[in-house]
């Protein structure tokens, strides 16, 4: 039988926990990498395919037909219905 110092068995086990903790952390930035592309894909690209519920792409301020694009105070500008007091913030 072979003998093998204690010196020698820390340093492989080591060796594969370092390995490991390495793949973890590649796993894990990867992750964040994908989830950062995926989201910023979705938010840019919603605008550029947003439509209306008739089908229609909505104006330039981002307000479907029949709704009118207000400011609603303190900077934030909505679309709001003629007939309803419900307003909603722009497609784009």
């Amino acid at each position: 039988m072979r003998k093998v110092s204690v010196k020698k068995i820390k340093q492989n086990t080591s060796d594969k926990k370092c390995k490991l903790w390495l793949w973890v952390v590649i796993a894990f930035l990867l992750g964040g990498a994908v989830g950062y592309v995926t989201h910023y894909t979705v938010v840019n690209w919603h605008g550029f395919f947003a439509v209306c519920p008739d089908g229609v792409k909505p104006d330039k301020h981002g307000c479907c037909a029949g709704e009118t694009y207000t400011d609603a105070g303190e900077g934030w500008m909505v679309c709001c219905p003629e007939n309803a007091e419900n307003c909603f913030p722009p497609i784009k």
